[in-house]
């Protein structure tokens, strides 16, 4: 049976944003800045979630539009500082007329969109001449990441080369759908590590603390789970701690319309 990868994002919404606390995602939001810019634009975030990204560049007088598929994460949003205006939509169909927004960008959501041309098709008719898209995400074709979610549940490596296209792709897709130009570059380096019992008592082991683990079946998430809990013991036995690594790297993909 073909299991439904697809993550409920209503039912984590409340949680959600625990992640902008405990992760470092200052080189994204310098991505994201340097790609708007300074001047005031109109600019729009396409899976917006609850409006983190979003609240950052109304801060810095930009006119900020989100769309999500979630109805639970835009009420996160609604309830976010930010002046946002905030639309339940699909990313393949986005309810804007042509040619009204300087700016178009989406954070860690791409790989969720079942449409992904449609999308950049979407996003390339919405822009005015001069506009630009990014898209920030993982490239876990690179061979260069290390995740012990990876180690831990085997088959999350393969669901996420399933689902996040490589850089280069993402490039040769934002060309057909009409864009000029297109460059990838380093966004996010991410490396962490830190004791399983740790990770555990900061609700990193639960199955919602990341897509990658809330796209599992409950048996590959109960393996994954028995794993580490076996690994923390055996260490214990040993008089050590069980270690978790990571060394991730997010990459921004930028398009222009001339």
């Amino acid at each position: 049976m073909t299991l439904d990868r697809r993550v409920d994002y209503d039912a984590i919404a409340d949680r959600y944003d625990r992640r902008y606390q405990e992760n470092d995602y200052s080189g994204i939001e310098r991505a994201l800045v340097a790609f708007v810019g300074n001047a005031p634009l109109r600019v729009l975030e396409v899976g917006c979630g609850t409006g983190h990204w979003l609240a950052s560049l109304a801060a810095r007088g930009h006119a900020v539009d989100g769309a999500d598929a979630s109805s639970a994460m835009l009420a996160k949003a609604r309830a976010a500082p930010a002046d946002a205006r905030l639309v339940h939509a699909r990313a393949e169909r986005l309810p804007w007329r042509s040619g009204c927004f300087d700016r178009v960008f989406c954070v860690n959501a791409f790989h969720h969109f079942e449409g992904k041309s449609a999308f950049l098709a979407e996003a390339q008719r919405v822009l005015r001449p001069g506009g630009g898209i990014l898209v920030v995400g993982l490239d876990p074709h690179t061979g260069l990441d290390r995740w012990w979610i990876y180690d831990a549940f085997p088959p999350v490596l393969a669901i996420d080369r399933r689902r996040y296209p490589p850089a280069a792709e993402i490039r040769c897709d934002m060309l057909a759908a009409g864009f000029a130009r297109a460059k990838t570059s380093l966004a996010q380096h991410i490396p962490w590590q830190g004791t399983a019992r740790a990770a555990r008592a900061e609700g990193r082991l639960d199955k919602s603390w990341t897509s990658q683990l809330s796209v599992l079946s409950d048996d590959e998430f109960a393996a994954g789970a028995l794993r580490i809990e076996r690994e923390i013991e055996a260490a214990a036995q040993r008089g050590e701690e069980s270690m978790l690594y990571a060394d991730l790297r997010l990459y921004a993909t930028a398009g222009w319309v001339d």
